[in-house]
């Protein structure tokens, strides 16, 4: 599985605005649902299980990024969104600084090994030296989508 296969220009949001995770996680759904990746009514039952998931542990990793993911009963396939949020939103990291590149992950409930497949993936990729200031600094989506392909 590589970054390529999980992030079109459909599923990516290089400029997103949220005053805070809630907002941030509706603003990333929606956009889900406004593209067909998700169907409509799945949008309550995946913004629960993110909610859920959260009160669990932050999904915070650290260094401005976040790996939001969910397993959603009604899901049909796996779902991913990226998105850049420049100003930062404050996901109670374990490092206190705010999350700026989100990657969200929603997984259909009978699909447990594509979950861990997908987060390995995500972390793997994100942990290349200097990939996420570059994607902070891309000046144009087309810029991110491509850095996001360079496997």
């Amino acid at each position: 599985m590589l970054i390529s296969e999980l992030i079109q220009e459909k599923n990516l949001i290089a400029q997103l605005e949220a005053e805070d995770r809630p907002k941030a996680y509706r603003k990333m759904l929606e956009h889900l649902t406004a593209k067909g990746v998700i169907p409509k009514d799945v949008l309550p039952f995946a913004e629960k299980a993110l909610q859920v998931r959260e009160e669990k542990m932050t999904t915070a990793m650290g260094g401005g990024f976040a790996i939001p993911h969910a397993t959603i009963p009604k899901l049909k396939q796996l779902a991913t969104l990226f998105a850049r949020c420049p100003a930062g939103v404050d996901c109670q990291a374990m490092d206190g600084k705010p999350v700026k590149l989100f990657f969200l992950i929603l997984v259909p409930a009978d699909q447990a090994q594509v979950h861990l497949q997908t987060l390995a993936t995500v972390a793997k990729f994100f942990n290349r030296r200097g990939i996420k200031t570059k994607i902070l600094e891309a000046k144009e989506p087309a810029e991110i989508l491509q850095l996001l392909q360079a496997n």
